[in-house]
């Protein structure tokens, strides 16, 4: 495996990371508005640049993010899947607590991974030792 690859694969584990630390984020307020009257629940899908028609490279940091996206460049969307209760509120409990929990192994899993190459950097910086 050559150092290129590492640092390639460091940035995207960077970039999961980003993603499933702002997407908890996005479902936790789902889950503290469970009570809120009218509340449509919230999620967030990474942007692919590739397949985003209209989406915009960010060509310096002190450029704005588009309409719906995050500062990081994630689409947020209404998560329309849920049914609504009386008071209008589309906040399934057991089913934004299940994302929640999955966002939680995916973000554990990338800084495994992140960790785990890093080791890879500081052994080859080391000449093979530790």
């Amino acid at each position: 495996m050559g150092m290129s690859s590492i640092y390639l694969s460091v940035d995207r584990l960077e970039r999961a990371m980003t993603f499933h630390r702002e997407r908890h984020g996005v479902l936790a307020g789902n889950v503290a508005n469970v009570d809120t009257p009218g509340y449509k629940p919230m999620d967030l899908a990474p942007v692919d640049e590739a397949d985003a028609p209209g989406h915009l490279a960010t060509t310096d940091p002190r450029h704005l993010p588009g309409p719906g996206e995050t500062e990081a460049g994630h689409l947020s969307f209404s998560d329309p899947s849920g049914s609504q209760s009386a008071d209008g509120n589309a906040v399934n409990i057991e089913r934004e607590l299940a994302k929640v929990d999955a966002n939680r192994v995916r973000y554990s899993a990338s800084g495994e991974l992140v960790t785990r190459r890093l080791a890879l950097l500081r052994y080859a910086a080391g000449d093979g030792t530790h």
